[in-house]
């Protein structure tokens, strides 16, 4: 699948009723996982709209790329490795902010203006599926070389 393709996807899912986190978090499951059938995408459910609906805190669209990456990444016993997954996450936040202005749901929000049905957001969530996309496709060509 292409980025576009996934952008499309997470805005789909979005649009179609799941929120912000589960859009993109199932998305990125979806296309990277070995076993994206074993993915609980409720385990997002709680930060849809900056966390409980507030539109206050985190983005959900952030938070959901950062469980998809510790789905894909993190750790399962304690004292293995956290370096790629927060390499990864490192990043996704940094072109988040750089692309956003933020990861505070309220000051994207403020940014992004009066919108109908959140629909900025859903193409919010697209793009930081598109961007997390390049993240991991460049960190698992790191990892085969």
């Amino acid at each position: 699948m292409q980025k576009d393709d996934l952008e499309k996807q997470a805005f789909d899912y979005h649009y179609n009723g799941f929120c912000c986190s589960e859009a993109i978090s199932k998305t990125i499951i979806d296309h990277f996982a070995e076993n994206p059938a074993g993915f609980p995408v409720n385990v997002a459910s709680g930060f849809c709209g900056g966390v409980g609906r507030t539109h206050q805190d985190i983005c959900g669209a952030f938070t959901g790329g950062v469980i998809a990456v510790g789905y894909l990444f993190g750790r399962t016993e304690q004292g293995k490795d956290l370096n790629t997954a927060s390499t990864i996450v490192s990043e996704f936040r940094r072109q988040f902010i750089e692309a956003f202005g933020s990861t505070n749901c309220a000051l994207i929000l403020e940014r992004l203006g009066e919108q109908e049905k959140f629909i900025k957001c859903k193409q919010l969530t697209g793009k930081a599926t598109g961007m997390l996309s390049d993240i991991l496709v460049q960190a698992k060509s790191k990892q085969c070389s």
